[in-house]
């Protein structure tokens, strides 16, 4: 693995860490009842997204307030038939995946497909006011927006921009959607009767894999998310004891986090292709942990265990699909 190291790289890897840390450190002091989308949305941003301008930033976060808000309307006019909240789901699952005809349309799927499920199953299962969680969505999708302006305009985007090349088209078979539905239907369902919120996080890699396109893609994201989401939490594990003590003094907390959020970052903006690919889940499975469990007054270490055992639970499962399809095949 080639390893280049210049200016550009450094001003890249310093404006994802700062925007990172900087929402993080929002949604945490500013006491959100669901700080965790001020570690999702700068995360996906700064190391997905492609166009930095406002309508760029707003193309890439309205469909997932849109999914957001629709599944939270949905929740409320059926909240007495699950049955049929799941069969709207299905229908939206649909919808998202005969839209996927290109790489690029592939991966924005990913994020309002989690969404919706997110505000479905957190409306079944718990008692939070579910509009204000849209309304805490919309703000950290705003914050982030501003301050990944504010970083760009401080770290500037020298390198130049590859052109924009038309994206290769393919056809979204029946086969396709059917794989999609069943294993989304039926992770879906299982979440909706079994009261798990915390596995509810486990369906981003399950979304990745049932989009792909072929056998191969399925088991090379399976294996890359095994590696970074499984990675992330380890990392997460070892912030957490080195913080004990000390995660309410702000600067030693931000420092640590920003650190770390730094080294992954210049990992990622120093490679290409697949390496590039994992630091990038990478940072985003190890900063999801953290914003989610580490608290002023606890570090819920067995939070972030049972959120790498899910996973790797999960991904088991996935990777068994595919063998028993395989076995049954040959």
């Amino acid at each position: 693995m080639h390893m280049t190291f210049n200016k550009s790289d450094t001003n890249n890897a310093l404006r994802i860490a700062l925007t990172i840390t900087f929402c993080m450190l929002i949604g945490k002091l500013a006491n959100f009842n669901s700080p965790v989308y001020f570690a999702l949305y700068p995360t996906l941003l700064m190391t997905k997204g492609r166009q930095f301008s406002w309508v760029g930033i707003g193309r890439m976060f309205l469909p997932t307030f849109i999914a957001a808000s629709t599944a939270l309307i949905v929740s409320n006019l059926f909240y007495n038939h699950p049955f049929i909240i799941w069969t709207i789901s299905l229908f939206f699952f649909d919808f998202m995946r005969r839209r996927a005809n290109t790489p690029a349309k592939l991966n924005q799927l990913l994020m309002p497909t989690f969404n919706w499920i997110l505000i479905i199953i957190f409306a079944q299962h718990t008692d939070i006011n579910m509009a204000m969680r849209i309304h805490e969505i919309l703000l950290a999708m705003i914050i982030t927006a501003v301050i990944a302006k504010i970083m760009i305009g401080l770290f500037p985007i020298t390198a130049q921009q590859p052109p924009l090349t038309p994206m290769p088209m393919f056809n979204v078979s029946y086969r396709h959607r059917f794989i999609t539905l069943t294993l989304l239907g039926i992770s879906v369902a299982f979440l909706m009767i079994v009261d798990l919120i915390s596995a509810t996080f486990c369906l981003v890699p399950v979304i990745a894999a049932v989009t792909q396109l072929n056998r191969t893609n399925y088991v090379k994201t399976v294996k890359l998310r095994f590696i970074t989401q499984i990675g992330g939490c380890v990392i997460a594990l070892i912030f957490s004891v080195l913080m004990m003590g000390h995660q309410t003094i702000i600067p030693y907390y931000a420092f640590i986090l920003g650190g770390l959020i730094f080294v992954l970052a210049l990992m990622m903006t120093t490679t290409n292709g697949i390496a590039r690919d994992i630091h990038a889940d990478t940072i985003l499975a190890t900063v999801l942990p953290i914003q989610l469990y580490l608290g002023n007054n606890s570090f819920n270490l067995n939070s972030t265990f049972l959120r790498g055992w899910e996973l790797a639970v999960t991904l088991g499962i996935l990777f068994l699909i595919h063998f028993l399809c395989s076995t049954k095949r040959s």
